[in-house]
């Protein structure tokens, strides 16, 4: 019996690190990579029903995760579409929206993409 070594995919972790405003850069990444996990401050989402999160948020303290997953630059205001982990009742069918282009909730402080 002949054993053939199986080979192993690899995976790398990219870490863009604690570099506020690279959203520009995020945006490439999410093009040609996929989706990003990000650390948020999200302590203001709770009463979240939709529309575009503009403003910086009230903690000033990343404390959740989420996943963005698009973006959307044809409105007035470009915008984040991120996936949240609290459930499909939770914004719009458990999506928010966060605007693009200002750190909103440090969204562009630690973000981490999978290239495989």
């Amino acid at each position: 019996m002949r054993h053939q070594r199986q080979q192993r995919k690899r995976y790398t972790v990219l870490y863009r690190g604690k570099k506020s405003g690279q959203e520009d850069e995020m945006l490439k990444k999410l093009v040609n990579c996929g989706p990003l996990a990000v650390t948020v401050d999200a302590v203001s989402w709770q009463d979240y029903l939709g529309g575009i999160i503009q403003y910086h948020c009230s903690s000033g303290k990343a404390n959740h995760a989420v996943l963005i997953t698009g973006f959307d630059r044809t409105g007035s205001i470009p915008y984040w579409i991120v996936r949240n982990s609290w459930g499909h009742t939770w914004g719009i069918d458990g999506y928010a929206h966060i605007k693009i282009g200002s750190n909103v909730c440090g969204i562009a402080d630690t973000v981490s993409s999978v290239f495989v």
